[in-house]
């Protein structure tokens, strides 16, 4: 049989393709021999051993460094996020698992998991505990960033797991290699603890989802790069294979979901931008200015978009302009709500008229005028600012923005208690520290100051509930008040004692009222014959109390 001239420089070709793989394969062997050389591998293995294996101290630690995570969670405080990191063990217990896989040696990888479930329950106990017994509960930013991993965690964890085992195998820098490890996993596993506490299943299992995903990406990376150093070499050709084949159906199964959070992510931080860069419009740009937006993505429902707009011209319509625009935009249904908040600027254009009669021989009283007039914007456009951060409905507010000065009575709101009205006056006069503001809250019945059982001493506990009382008795003008001393029919026996503890608990609330200047008249309420009776429908704490009615 002839062969063509092409048939001739195809088969030179794949002669020349299979010489320069084969030239790759004998220089890839010479190398893994060169660095299997410069490893003592058994050194090196019960060194991992001695690590990873269950003790005491490796518990102690763990709960030492995720208590001063969760802290750190807590403060929103990197700083202090990492230094934790750098008492955490949770280093050996993972190269164990790494090496034992590469290994085939399953009873040390029963020890490794063995000392990380262990670790794992120490670890999220502390964290739920402390979040539970602590005043501060509240998502920070830094529990945020850690419910929603993605693409980009899971390439941590695999360079962490890298880092980790060549550290390990050359026996340099291993502590800071395992600050860099515990970082990828002990702040997860305090935000599943915190996710727990407050009883919020998208943070709890969001935060473990990454913590598993770096636990199995850093112990898989271990075993990728042991393997290269020829540990468990002599299990064979098919071992090799079959480790290859699990540990890349694991990250593939891992990059899917993480994928597709790193496409959410990026599409989010899309969508804000579009909705900032478009917000105006429906408006006048020149004549308009964003104030606040926001914007949520439910999952699998419209976008909301709450947003704030200063604008000298109410433009009707407008929130129908911009969720149809925002639709098209970003392909999804959008809901807006959007608040128009009318500002006066003419100011600026009374000022550069003024300013062209000013060259007149008139200059003099014409810069006056134009003074007095800038001065007047200036005013108003305050006032706006400040009705524009009113947070609750209000009845009817009396402003002086001369004076800068400000009455605001407020609506009935549902929800909203004494306390709630005093934390809002404070946060406007915070936020508008030159003006002198009250909140007047509506009329309603005062919250109830609560004894202990048999106690006629007001607890610290209720000594801010009181300061909130005479705050509001204040805004009420009121100068007179009938305190109602109750209690309860724990006592029955004890009939007349009873009677004299509500007449007590009356007497000394009045002495607190009387000291802050109001005239207070005591009165104790105990009536047995059917107070047990009310006490089943409205409560039996209800009689444990002191009731303040205003008199005048």
């Amino acid at each position: 049989m002839a062969f063509d001239k092409n048939d001739k420089d195809d088969l030179s070709a794949k002669d020349a393709i299979e010489e320069r793989l084969n030239w790759v394969r004998r220089w890839s062997r010479i190398v893994l021999r060169q660095l299997a050389r410069s490893v003592a591998h058994e050194e090196v293995i019960q060194h991992a051993r001695e690590e990873g294996q269950m003790s005491g101290r490796f518990v102690f630690m763990v709960v030492m460094s995720c208590a001063i995570a969760t802290l750190g969670l807590l403060l929103s405080s990197p700083a202090v996020i990492i230094g934790a990191m750098l008492i955490s063990p949770l280093m050996g217990p993972i190269m164990l698992m790494g090496f034992s896989l590469s290994t085939f040696d399953f009873p040390a990888m029963r020890r490794a998991m063995v000392s990380m479930a262990w670790g794992v329950i120490a670890a999220i106990s502390i964290s739920f505990l402390i979040v539970r017994l602590s005043p501060l509960s509240e998502v920070t930013p830094e529990i945020i960033a850690r419910t929603r991993p993605n693409l980009f965690d899971l390439l941590v964890a695999i360079f962490s797991g890298l880092a980790g085992g060549y550290a390990t195998i050359n026996r340099k820098g291993e502590t800071i290699v395992g600050v860099a490890i515990a970082t990828a996993l002990m702040p997860p596993l305090a935000v599943v603890g915190y996710g727990l506490a407050v009883g919020s299943a998208g943070i709890s299992g969001g935060a473990f989802f990454l913590f598993m995903t770096n636990l199995l990406a850093i112990a898989l990376s271990v075993t990728v790069l042991s393997r290269i150093f020829s540990f468990g070499a002599s299990h064979g050709r098919r071992s090799t294979l079959w480790q290859s084949v699990a540990i890349v159906f694991v990250f593939g199964a891992l990059s899917i979901p993480l994928g597709l959070s790193l496409r959410d992510i990026a599409y989010e931080t899309q969508a804000v931008s579009t909705v900032k860069s478009r917000i105006l419009l429906p408006f006048d740009d020149e004549e308009a200015r964003i104030s606040d937006v926001s914007v949520a993505f439910p999952r699998k429902e419209s976008i909301q978009i709450d947003a704030t707009v200063l604008t000298k011209t109410i433009v009707p319509n407008a929130e129908t302009t911009l969720a149809a625009d925002l639709a098209d935009q970003l392909g999804r249904p959008v809901i807006v709500n959007l608040g128009q908040v009318l500002v006066d600027e003419d100011k600026e254009l009374e000022a550069e008229a003024f300013l062209r009669l000013a060259e007149s021989s008139l200059a003099a009283p014409l810069r006056t005028e134009m003074s007095r007039l800038e001065q007047y914007g200036q005013l108003r456009q305050s006032e706006a600012e400040l009705r524009a951060a009113i947070p609750f409905q209000v009845t009817a507010a009396d402003i002086d923005a001369a004076s800068r000065q400000a009455t605001l009575i407020a609506a009935p709101q549902p929800g909203l208690t004494v306390t709630s009205y005093r934390t809002l006056e404070t946060g406007l006069s915070g936020n508008f520290p030159d003006w002198s503001i009250k909140v007047i809250p509506p009329t309603s019945e005062l919250p109830l100051i609560g004894f202990d059982n048999g106690s006629d001493v007001v607890s610290p506990a209720n000594a801010g509930l009181i300061d909130d009382i005479l705050w509001v008795l204040d805004r009420w003008i009121v100068k007179s008040v009938e305190v109602v001393g109750y209690a309860s029919t724990s006592g029955e026996v004890r009939r007349f004692d009873n009677q004299s503890l509500a007449l007590r608990r009356a007497q000394n609330i009045s002495t607190i009222l009387e000291e802050r200047g109001l005239i207070a008249s005591p009165t104790g309420e105990y009536r047995a014959f059917r107070q047990s009776t009310d006490e089943k429908l409205r409560g039996y704490q209800r009689y444990q109390t002191v009731l303040i009615r205003p008199t005048g």
